[in-house]
């Protein structure tokens, strides 16, 4: 299929220009001398007073150039590998970041425990239509350490690749360690990293120490970073939709430089998750349609000005529950970006502005998903295909159930769902009468009564004891 455009060429090139040149005329601001230094030292103009770098827009289009436009995400199972690149396949993952969670049996609302990563992790392990796995926040453990303890679960509980947000470069250290346990050494690591970290800047223009110390570390050992702009529009952000999608722009375009002025070559993923300010209320919301616009416009922007993987969020709601509404908002912002050719579409699961996960949820956005990597597989139009042939020998008043014809296409052509409705009402009424909720939340309960990953060695898990350990020390 055609990738849809929502931009022209020209606004396109307008936006990517416009950001490189706001990093050259207004700058951003970078908290950690050791980050200014280094920008420095190749080439940027620093005021290390006021902290304010302003980047030549030599320096940038350089930074541009070094970034991998090719990333292999390696699975524990190197079946889940997941290879991104612009025009490629696209791909899934469950939210990430949620500190809610609806429980699965009493279906009541509650904070996210470590018991309900387990099962998440294991959730997406199964679900055919998510790619690879991300977490909410539990709050039954150390919340300065949990980071930490979340990747080690994750690790444990699915064979899939998984994105984990560190919240120092501290943690990132150890997470590197509990890695490493699993590849065996950096240049494995290195060939087919196991996991990627997200980080954000801080709108307008501006980047912690916390961040850039992520930044820096994750591309000395090859680990993909998602930069996460995230400006609410109308607040820390322009109010405007291509304001928006330039400010986010602008603002990851900074954190690649680092990143290749630390580590050439570092893999980048750029991530957007911009907010729209509800006038009314103050709340930053994610399932209006203006954020499908955004995410579209910002795969088109960086397909041709920058060329590096994207992530953009999809399977959003700002309904509270799994409901009607979620589901209208998360078709429209998954299936947008993915036909602008996104190469993740993001946020499965989740509800409530993103501070929510529901794993009935999960499961009706693994069809979804489904249904959107079939709209844009497309179908070929082809002699065969057009069936003349066929067509010509069934002739008027014949059928094609029992044609060759038929037999050869009917299941690749189209997609099967697992828990949406497809039989007449007297079949439906003898199965319970089930709602679409209902089915998943069975087959939920199914998959984690059934489904068990492989499970790691007894050296590896020896090994985490020690690096979680460590950590829980101090």
């Amino acid at each position: 299929m055609n990738l849809l455009k929502v931009l022209s060429d020209e606004e396109a090139q307008k936006i990517h220009s416009a950001s490189v040149g706001v990093l050259d005329t207004i700058g951003l601001k970078f908290q950690s001398e050791r980050a200014r230094r280094l920008l420095e030292e190749a080439g940027a103009k620093v005021n290390h007073e006021t902290t304010l770098v302003r980047f030549p827009p030599s320096l940038v289009e350089d930074s541009i150039k070094k970034a991998p436009k090719r990333i292999i995400c390696g699975g524990r199972n190197p079946k889940y590998d997941l290879v991104l690149e612009p025009g490629g396949k696209t791909y899934s993952r469950p939210l990430t970041g949620a500190e809610g969670y609806f429980d699965l049996e009493t279906r009541q609302y509650q904070l996210a425990k470590m018991s309900d990563v387990k099962d998440w992790a294991r959730l997406s392990d199964a679900l055919e239509n998510i790619s690879y796995c991300a977490s909410p926040y539990p709050h039954d453990v150390r919340a300065d350490i949990r980071d930490i303890l979340i990747m080690r679960v994750l690790l444990e509980n699915t064979e899939k690749y998984i994105e984990v947000q560190p919240y120092s470069g501290k943690s990132l250290e150890c997470m590197i360690e509990l890695a490493l346990a699993v590849r065996g050494n950096e240049e494995e690591l290195k060939n087919r990293p196991i996991f990627t970290v997200l980080t954000s800047s801080l709108p307008p223009l501006q980047y912690s120490e916390y961040a850039t110390d992520v930044i820096i570390l994750a591309g000395r050992f090859g680990i993909p970073v998602a930069l996460t702009p995230m400006p609410v529009a109308g607040g820390n952000g322009l109010v405007t939709i291509a304001g928006t999608v330039l400010l986010s722009y602008a603002e990851a375009l900074a954190g690649g430089v680092l990143a290749q002025v630390a580590n050439p070559g570092a893999p980048l993923i750029y991530r957007p998750l911009p907010l729209i300010l509800d006038m009314s209320t103050g709340v930053g919301l994610q399932g209006r349609a203006e954020n499908a616009m955004i995410a579209a416009a910002s795969v088109q922007v960086t397909r041709e000005g920058w060329g590096i993987p994207t992530n953009m969020f999809g399977q959003v709601s700002d309904s509270l529950i799994t409901d009607g509404q979620s589901m209208i908002e998360r078709v429209f912002n998954t299936l947008l970006p993915a036909l602008a050719g996104a190469n993740i579409v993001s946020g499965a699961g989740g509800v409530e502005h993103c501070y929510t996960v529901d794993p009935v949820q999960l499961v009706i956005d693994d069809e979804i998903i489904g249904m959107t990597f079939r709209t844009i597989r497309g179908f070929e139009v082809n002699d065969d295909t057009l069936g003349l042939d066929v067509l010509a020998q069934v002739g008027p008043g014949g059928n094609f159930l029992t044609d060759k014809h038929t037999l050869k296409y009917f299941r690749g052509e189209y997609f099967r769902p697992r828990v949406f409705n497809r039989d007449v009402r007297d079949v439906w009424k003898s199965k319970g009468e089930k709602d679409l909720n209902e089915s998943a939340r069975q087959r939920a309960r199914t998959i984690l009564k059934e489904h068990e990953p492989a499970h790691l060695s007894e050296d590896i898990i020896k090994e985490f004891d020690s690096i979680t350990k460590r950590a829980e020390q101090g």
